[in-house]
């Protein structure tokens, strides 16, 4: 199994260090991590992460019985953003990136619950335009993180993310995607504890022709690594997804699900 999300004590909003998410990656019995912190440089103003102090604790976690990658999770909000991202990483040789939108027209629902007096089709649907103009901007990155991320945020009394929400903006973000060679992740975090959720939005991707995933648990803490990923591959396998990826210096390794 792998845990393809996962923060230390380099991102602004976690406090373990990346030996001790390792350990606790060994004891889920995990074959392969990636350590993905963040860099938000979409006007939020939080601290990007020191990848470059990252990329040597991962080199000196290297030889163990769970495999080590080098990644960041990188906000995408607009094209200044994207150009101070790629200045940001510049002379890095990262494995694996994140694209994630995390604001909604500037506002992080994370911490702005007032967006959810809004009904939940406008909020969600609103979220989509934003992770389809965001994609669009010039970065570099293997997949789109936690497309559900509003979800996550949310405190409707059903937070799930139905396809019907916008199947065409769905579309668009897919063919995108494809076109391109990248994936979407699923992202376990989510489903906050209820049951797994997203069957059919993945299964309009598959018909979109995608064919990988990633899977992870966005664990901040070592309690979370490893969360749930056996259900992750068992709804990529329900909804056909030919195979689970792994990176290698920014490229997809394909496992056959």
């Amino acid at each position: 199994m792998f845990d393809y999300h996962m923060h230390t004590a380099h991102s602004f909003d976690a406090e373990t260090p990346p030996a001790e998410m390792l350990e606790a990656a060994a004891r889920a019995g995990l074959r392969e991590i990636c350590f993905t912190d963040h860099v938000d440089l979409d006007g939020s103003g939080f601290e990007p992460a020191d990848l470059a102090a990252l990329a040597r604790d991962v080199q000196a976690l290297q030889g163990g019985p769970v495999a080590v990658r080098f990644g960041a999770e990188v906000s995408l909000a607009d094209a200044e953003c994207a150009r101070r991202s790629r200045e940001y990483l510049q002379g890095l040789e990262p494995d694996f990136i994140i694209g994630s939108v995390h604001l909604i027209d500037g506002v992080d629902p994370y911490d702005e619950k007032g967006l959810f007096r809004e009904p939940k089709e406008t909020v969600y649907r609103r979220y989509l335009e934003c992770i389809n103009q965001a994609i669009r901007t010039g970065f570099n990155f293997s997949v789109l993180g936690h497309y559900d991320y509003i979800a996550k945020c949310a405190d409707y009394d059903d937070c799930s993310f139905p396809l019907s929400t916008a199947p065409e903006l769905f579309d668009q973000i897919f063919d995108f995607l494809v076109a391109r060679g990248k994936g979407i992740e699923i992202n376990t975090a989510s489903w906050k504890g209820g049951g797994a959720w997203g069957l059919e939005i993945l299964r309009r991707y598959r018909a979109r022709g995608g064919e990988f995933v990633t899977v992870g648990s966005d664990a901040h803490a070592p309690a979370r690594v490893g969360s749930r990923i056996p259900e992750a591959i068992e709804l990529a396998r329900a909804a056909g997804i030919p195979y689970l990826a792994t990176f290698d210096k920014m490229r997809p390794v394909l496992h056959p699900l």
